[in-house]
């Protein structure tokens, strides 16, 4: 099947999608104001499907959509014979209590968009439209992935969950975008290979007598057990790896006790272990991890480990090199800044499709002044960087797209 090219004036990617740029940001502020955690997106994609299809019946070019357990992804054919390349944004929030005072905050108490996914979202949306109503002529198919659960932090996570429901079949190159409110305004960044680390935690409890506050004597107290366990795992990694091994090992919950008269008899742990080790080196590093409190919770009379879990977290981001090289060829060619980007210690699941199929993974820079970090009460990205983020897809969309070679770390 060949669709027929459309004829339309040439104008640059930004000059489109800032044509847009209105329809961007209320689409932005409407999932914005819908924030809804992982699995529980059942707004957020009511509004995309209506999106979806009302783009689709106006588009010049065949359009299908595809609803998964994972999210809902639209392909765009412009020719059979011509390459399928993928677009993912991810479209769940936080479970935060939003402290923004933005006139589009979040109705649904306690759960906000700390992470840009409304603005990925919407960004793709509108590239969507862009290029279905013809404003652009795609060098490729694309299929347009509107992904559950990417926040989740574990297994099942949406971008598994799609890869294993087909997301991947007949696609040829992979790329995701993901603002940053740290990062300068309207510069893209990226890596070459390795960009962003496994993602993996380790949780457990300590069990003793506990008891009355007033007989401390008898038996033993949980946050004891606490205190001397955070004491001697802080910078435990440093005394196992040499000091340039890039991991971050960090408690990222403890909690024991609840009442001022007793002494707990349960403490909970969950230990963050962001890396980029092989899994021979992970367990290792794991395994003495619990033999280390282990021998701290012998010292204690009646008091034992228990529950001790590993969760694997998502693997490790690394994009393909020829990837990155033409996305970043395409982003100057089109006038606009890149950079490189530092290897990054946070967990990303689009590196389960990078893991199937070669592509590369971006950032667009959104700060602004007061500056919020991402999963903060208070993050706001830069709304006017929302039109560059659109003309990135435009501009990958509109690039002669070839097969390389290339092998998938």
């Amino acid at each position: 099947m060949l669709t027929c090219k459309p004829s339309f004036k040439i104008q640059s990617s930004l000059a489109i999608s800032s044509s847009l740029e209105s329809y961007t940001i209320s689409l932005r502020r409407e999932l914005h104001k819908i924030a809804e955690p992982s699995w529980r997106e059942e707004k957020t994609l009511a509004l995309i499907s209506i999106e979806l299809d009302k783009i689709s019946k106006e588009s010049i070019y065949p359009t299908y959509i595809t609803t998964g357990k994972g999210g809902i992804w639209v392909d765009l054919i412009v020719d059979d014979h011509l390459p399928f390349i993928l677009f993912r944004s991810d479209i769940d929030a936080l479970p935060i209590k939003e402290e923004t005072n933005l006139s589009f905050s979040s109705i649904h108490d306690g759960y906000m968009h700390a992470c840009g996914h409304d603005c990925h979202a919407a960004m793709l949306l509108t590239s969507f439209k862009a290029i279905a109503s013809g404003l652009i002529f795609p060098k490729s198919n694309i299929r347009f992935v509107f992904q559950r659960a990417e926040e989740c932090g574990e297994n099942p996570s949406g971008g598994s969950i799609l890869v294993e429901e087909g997301v991947l079949k007949n696609i040829d190159f992979v790329y995701a975008l993901h603002i940053s409110s740290t990062l300068d305004s309207n510069v893209f960044y990226s890596r070459k290979d390795l960009m962003m680390a496994n993602s993996s935690y380790i949780e457990f409890e300590i069990n003793c007598s506990g008891g009355h506050v007033m007989r401390p004597d008898l038996g033993s107290n949980a946050i004891s057990l606490m205190t001397d366990i955070l004491t001697h795992l802080k910078g435990f990694e440093k005394l196992f790896f040499p000091p340039n091994e890039p991991i971050v090992f960090i408690p990222s919950i403890a909690t024991a006790g609840g009442k001022s008269n007793i002494r707990p008899n349960t403490a909970y742990f969950c230990y963050a272990i962001r890396n980029f080790l092989s899994q021979a080196k992970r367990e290792e590093f794991i395994h003495a991890i619990e033999q280390k409190v282990e021998t701290i919770t012998k010292l204690y009379p009646s008091a034992k480990l228990s529950n001790f879990k590993v969760n694997p977290g998502y693997p490790a981001l690394y994009n393909n090199s020829e990837s990155y090289k033409f996305v970043e060829s395409a982003l100057r060619e089109e006038l606009f800044q890149t950079a490189p980007s530092p290897i990054l210690f946070s967990g990303e699941d689009f590196a389960y499709y990078l893991k199937e199929t070669p592509g590369s993974f971006w950032l667009l820079g959104a700060k602004q002044s007061p500056m919020h970090d991402h999963h903060t009460s208070k993050f706001n990205p830069d709304e006017s960087t929302l039109k560059t983020g659109v003309a990135f897809w435009l501009t990958l969309a509109q690039k002669a797209i070839s097969r390389p070679t290339y092998h998938v770390l």
